[in-house]
């Protein structure tokens, strides 16, 4: 057994204990006559599931960047979106250094950064400037605009089709991807003004340079009453990021809980992942209430792993 930094156990009971209630869910879906069924069907179709397992940096957001690598190395989860929390935006040459080395010493790559809240083209070109100089592939960003009053509250900012096309042409002059980031239609709990949904996204991406796509929270989209399988499956030809919780409230996207319990069929959503062949990085987004993360970190990634298998083992694919 080992302590985390607030106190909490770690176990290999508790990984395995996950991992065995996502692959009895996937079994359920996949063979609602029984699991019995399955076990002519399973040993063919390994290997579906492209995708690697992350961690979005929000989760971390009140640790520090040697307490979030420990808990990663703990989890054995070895891809990291970065947050400025943990490499500022403004970090010099041998600060970046010094990250990119204390992420590999724990195993850990960074694969994208963000989100980050951009609204100027002179914001924009540090963000691609620091994501260059980090060697990662995709910016998860917002671009804004302030309110028609000009108001630059954050539930208030309203997102900008200029500002994408100006960053649909730092996407060629980097070659980097820029993934936007919906954020709900839910005045309570979300910013609905600034890409609400995937769909305000992709009507404003889609006809700019290919490397302008889509970061699709899937607790966001549940919650604001789309199946996030749709979604995926819309957008997959864009899809470069994803940020996924569950949720115990189904119209609350922040209603966060373990990937053991909530809202969100999530046999489903890695089916879809596994269909469309979705290569990038899925991301664990754990938010609110923070005391419950570090154990809600150890359940939902067994529990996750556990539901690659079965999925990987699944001749309904």
């Amino acid at each position: 057994m080992v302590q985390t930094e607030h106190g909490n156990p770690y176990t290999r009971r508790s990984f395995l204990g996950a991992g065995s209630l996502a692959l009895a869910a996937a079994c359920r879906a996949a063979f609602p006559d029984g699991c019995a069924a399955a076990a002519a069907e399973v040993p063919k179709l390994s290997g579906r599931v492209r995708f690697r397992l992350g961690m979005a940096g929000y989760t971390y957001i009140r640790l520090d960047i040697d307490k979030t690598l420990a808990s990663m190395e703990r989890a054995g989860v070895h891809h990291l979106c970065v947050k400025d929390r943990h490499l500022p935006l403004d970090a010099k040459p041998a600060e970046i250094e010094a990250f990119r080395r204390k992420c590999a010493d724990h195993g850990v790559t960074p694969h994208g950064v963000g989100v980050i809240y951009m609204g100027s083209e002179e914001e924009a070109k540090r963000a691609f400037d620091y994501a260059a100089a980090l060697g990662v592939p995709v910016v998860v960003g917002a671009p804004w605009k302030p309110a028609e009053d000009g108001s630059t509250d954050m539930k208030r900012r309203r997102q900008s089709p200029e500002l994408c096309a100006k960053i649909s042409d730092l996407c060629a002059r980097y070659n980097l991807k820029f993934a936007i980031h919906n954020h709900s239609r839910n005045p309570k709990t979300g910013w609905p003004e600034l890409f609400a949904t995937p769909a305000d996204a992709w009507g404003i991406v889609k006809d700019m340079d290919p490397r302008m796509g889509l970061c699709l929270d899937i607790a966001f989209a549940f919650a604001d009453g789309l199946d996030p399988v749709d979604e995926i499956k819309k957008y997959s030809s864009r899809l470069f990021d994803l940020h996924f919780r569950n949720i115990s409230d189904p119209k609350n996207g922040l209603s966060c809980t373990d990937f053991t319990t909530g809202a969100i069929d999530y046999v489903r959503v890695v089916r879809a992942l596994a269909e469309t062949g979705y290569d990038g990085v899925c991301g664990i987004e754990l938010v609110h209430p923070f005391p419950k993360r570090p154990e809600w970190i150890n359940t939902s990634v067994g529990y996750f792993r556990g539901l690659i298998e079965a999925v990987n083992h699944s001749s309904l694919l």
